[in-house]
């Protein structure tokens, strides 16, 4: 497969992946319109900077694509760029899911004692990450590029967010008596699960992107089993935290 083909078929990807995460977006925010919850809000906006840094990947992967095709010059590397964007945002995303489960679990033992503190931690630490993609970013223009290293901090912090967010919701998903709440914690560690291969998956893609004995010009397998984990973790997500009436009245009926 050549590089045009490779490109093309990932700006389609990412085109779905972006029809998706943004439906979710949208049924998020009505779910919060309709609750008006603090925990309501800080996930809609979590999946809000997850939607963003999906927009600027697609977007710039349009322009890397025309640029494959020889409809725009090669002064700006376009995968760079967006690649870099992409995973600021998705940084933040990171935080506002530790805030979501701090507020969410607020009676835990470890958040009443902490307060706040653990999602200020978690959100220095993801401060760094946009600090090193700014810095990457500056330093390389007009042709920054998007190391292994970056990726694989990326993927520490995307595990402790996510980690956080399933371990914390395994004892309600015991505790629950109703299959249609049972279901909705399942679905939410579901989706926790494949948001971490998400990122696992870009890592893997990145690494092996290198090895031009494996694969040559990136663009790997990994890379699309990213998107489908990507979507995968969206409709969980969706089922979960949203859990619409035709699904819940379902489970009613077993």
């Amino acid at each position: 497969m050549d590089q045009a083909t490779k490109l093309l078929l990932a700006v389609g990807t990412e085109g779905v992946v972006l029809v998706v995460v943004s439906f979710v977006v949208l049924m998020l925010y009505i779910r919060y319109a309709q609750r008006k919850k603090s925990a309501a809000l800080s996930l809609a906006v979590a999946f809000t900077f997850y939607n963003i840094a999906i927009i600027c990947l697609f977007i710039f992967r349009i322009l890397t694509y025309l640029q494959e095709i020889g409809r725009l010059g090669p002064t700006y590397d376009y995968s760079g760029i967006g690649i870099n964007l992409g995973y600021a945002f998705s940084a933040l995303s990171n935080v506002f899911i530790m805030i979501f489960v701090a507020i969410v679990f607020a009676q835990s033992p470890i958040f009443r004692r902490t307060g706040m503190l653990i999602p200020l931690i978690v959100g220095a630490l993801n401060g760094i990450t946009i600090g090193l993609l700014i810095g990457a970013t500056i330093n390389g223009w007009p042709t920054p590029s998007y190391d292994l290293g970056p990726t694989i901090y990326h993927l520490f912090l995307t595990i402790i967010s996510f980690t956080s967010l399933i371990v914390f919701t395994v004892q309600p998903h015991k505790s629950a008596i109703l299959q249609w709440e049972k279901a909705g914690f399942q679905f939410i560690i579901t989706s926790g699960v494949f948001g971490i291969l998400v990122y696992l998956f870009f890592a893997m893609d990145v690494f092996l992107g290198d090895i031009v004995l494996i694969w040559s010009g990136g663009y790997t397998p990994f890379f699309f089993f990213a998107y489908v984990c990507a979507i995968i973790m969206c409709l969980f997500a969706y089922l979960g935290y949203v859990m619409p009436n035709f699904i819940r009245n379902w489970f009613k009926g077993r």
